[in-house]
């Protein structure tokens, strides 16, 4: 007992000679000028205008500020760059200049007025690509924070905004004939969310009327039916009773009755950044079946 007594004492005296000898750094709490990408999580469907701000919240006055906003020119283009309010005053200076990929803007006073209280630097109007997705950075760099005469220290952050997709959309170069008429059976499966898709759009080939007459998505839990609507004029476009969403990575099955001459992907399987779809069967007018006809389609809200 007396043994097992000394040992505990010892790990003991052990424990706080290394704990004393460990040196932790502190962790800096000082207030510091703050510029903000707001918001820092975004999303936006493709084809959309999307206005960033620019917030900043200042620690000491601030006479001037310079900035650049870098976001990728594949996701996004700038449309306009609108002054925000900390520098509206009469005697207040406001510039920008939009390039591919960034946006460089300048404010400043040009008496002794300062800025003291958190406000919003600029609105950054873009609009997304109407047919690429993914995530792009909105990324603050050459930052420049003035006070009286000297560079105020600051620390930045940065948004992040998601680019969805508006369709599932299987168009591509290849499209071509043979074509003809028939019902085509398969799979689709997205690779991002699609959601409010309320139309079916069937491409046709070129000086023909291919079109859609009806078709039926399901899984295991859900259908929906849509048939053309014959008094409409547009032939290549068949309403859903009711919006509703593809998941990513959930896979769907379609039966699609096409007329006149559809364009058609000669191939089993086809993948393309929105995702994938396959041909299970095509059964044309004639009787004959193939594995390697999928109609060229968009899901569309």
């Amino acid at each position: 007992m007396r043994i097992a007594t000394t040992a505990l004492m010892l790990i003991i005296l052990i424990t706080l000679i290394i704990a004393s000898s460990v040196h932790t750094e502190p962790i800096h709490t000082e207030p510091i000028t703050v510029v903000i990408v707001s918001p820092v999580e975004g999303t936006v469907r493709s084809g959309e205008t999307f206005t960033a701000k620019i917030v900043v919240i200042p620690h000491e006055p601030i006479k001037g500020i310079k900035l650049e906003l870098h976001f990728d020119p594949s996701l996004f283009y700038p449309k306009v760059i609108r002054e925000g309010e900390i520098f509206q005053e009469s005697k207040a200076s406001f510039a920008s200049i939009r390039e591919y990929d960034k946006v460089t803007i300048t404010g400043f006073f040009n008496d002794d007025q300062r800025v003291t209280s958190r406000g919003v630097f600029a609105y950054v109007t873009l609009i997304a690509n109407s047919t690429n997705f993914g995530t792009s950075v909105l990324r603050l760099s050459d930052v420049e924070v003035t006070g009286d005469g000297e560079e105020l220290p600051f620390i930045t952050v940065d948004g992040r905004i998601r680019v969805i997709p508006t369709s599932f959309d299987t168009t591509c170069d290849s499209c071509s004939y043979p074509s003809i008429p028939g019902v085509h059976e398969g799979t689709i499966t997205p690779s991002v969310t699609i959601t409010n898709i309320s139309k079916l759009f069937t491409y046709s080939c070129p000086g023909t009327c291919g079109h859609s007459e009806e078709i039926t998505l399901w899984n295991d839990t859900w259908n929906i039916t849509a048939r053309r609507d014959k008094s409409e004029s547009d032939w290549y476009i068949i309403e859903f009773p009711y919006s509703f969403s593809l998941i990513a990575s959930h896979t769907y099955h379609y039966s699609i009755r096409t007329g006149s001459y559809p364009l058609i992907i000669h191939r089993h399987t086809f993948t393309n950044s929105y995702g994938t779809i396959n041909c299970t069967s095509f059964r044309d007018v004639n009787g004959n079946v193939y594995d390697d006809w999928i109609p060229a389609i968009k899901l569309e809200g």
